[in-house]
């Protein structure tokens, strides 16, 4: 299994200010939205750049697609692929370490759903066909390596088997060829034991799974499956706390930088001992597990059941739960 205890997760701090790019600890990775860095004719760099000295650490920033903002507001996207595959070619030579970004996926939580007027199995077909057409587009754009990653949908575990399932269809190897896999419509659910069940699921196909908008909650009942995690819910914590980080120039601490590495101290020392209890059992594993019957063999008299291996946070994501 790919997410064990030799390699620790590696966390993400949600941010929505490009500025952050410079003035927050280079040690610390970034997630950032293209609709926050589409408007920078020349993106902000960390400090020294481009003085860097061998032994310094590098940004490390990861991009979100805005996906969620823009089907939230306009039911469909308003970015095209070409634009969007452009604009990451301009970060990927503008950022210090562009370490992936993500398609322009559709949601697939019931009321998502209900904006756009389709099925979960359409917004999947969408999800995959996009990411296709994002790695057939990069090649045109920029002779480095893609950094787009592919992001599983679904609402139900079976969904999310059916549509690692359609990845194969489409000839794309999950586990072959991906560094990191992320994992779609969790991050107002994570608290459910249906979560930890998706999480378990899906790492036992031995994908490098990435946790979208992750909080304490969630990285506590499953960050032992996760290569990667990413979130801000530190900002949707600072709308309802005064400050106290000595500022007199902020009223609650939504936006304060402060705030936000102290959460993400607590974050990563939650992810830590996630990881120490890889081997320990869960509260999910006192239940049976519900049967995959579209993804799992019928279990064989005195046998284990058998798996078959199938062939983006902006300000919008203030309002998720912490």
């Amino acid at each position: 299994m790919i997410c064990d205890d030799t390699r620790d997760l590696h966390f993400y701090l949600g941010c929505h200010r490009a500025s952050w790019l410079t003035t927050a600890p280079l040690d610390v990775s970034l997630f950032i939205s293209h609709r926050v860095l589409r408007t920078y004719k020349r993106l902000p760099g960390p400090p020294f750049w481009p003085f860097w000295r061998k032994g310094m650490p590098l940004r490390h920033v990861a991009i979100d697609s805005g996906a969620f903002t823009e089907l939230s507001l306009y039911h469909q996207f308003v970015t095209t692929p070409e634009e969007y595959v452009t604009a990451l070619a301009r970060y990927d030579d503008e950022l210090t370490v562009l370490d992936w970004a993500a398609p322009q996926d559709w949601m697939c939580e019931p009321w998502m759903l209900a904006k756009t007027g389709l099925t979960v199995a359409e917004h999947q077909r969408r999800t995959v066909e996009n990411f296709i057409r994002l790695t057939e587009l990069w090649p045109q754009v920029s002779d480095a390596d893609c950094p787009i990653m592919p992001v599983i949908q679904g609402w139900t575990v079976d969904d999310y088997l059916v549509c690692v399932a359609l990845y194969e269809e489409y000839g794309v190897r999950l586990a072959e060829d991906y560094e990191i896999v992320g994992v779609g419509s969790v991050c107002r659910r994570q608290a459910t034991a249906e979560i930890g069940d998706i999480f378990r699921t899906l790492s036992q196909l031995d994908l490098p799974l990435h946790g979208f908008g992750v909080k304490l909650a969630g990285l506590r009942r499953y960050g032992r499956y996760l290569v990667t995690a990413d979130s801000m819910a530190w900002s949707y914590a600072g709308r309802r706390t005064p400050t106290q980080c000595g500022s007199t120039r902020h009223k609650s601490e939504a936006n304060c930088q402060v705030f936000a590495l102290q959460w993400r101290n607590r974050v990563e020392a939650a992810a830590a001992e996630a990881k120490r209890e890889i081997d320990a059992p869960d509260q999910l594993d006192l239940f049976h597990a519900p049967a995959r019957a579209t993804q799992q063999r019928a279990p064989e008299p005195l046998q284990q059941p058998k798996l078959v291996r199938p062939g983006q946070d902006d300000q919008l994501d203030l309002f998720a739960a912490a």
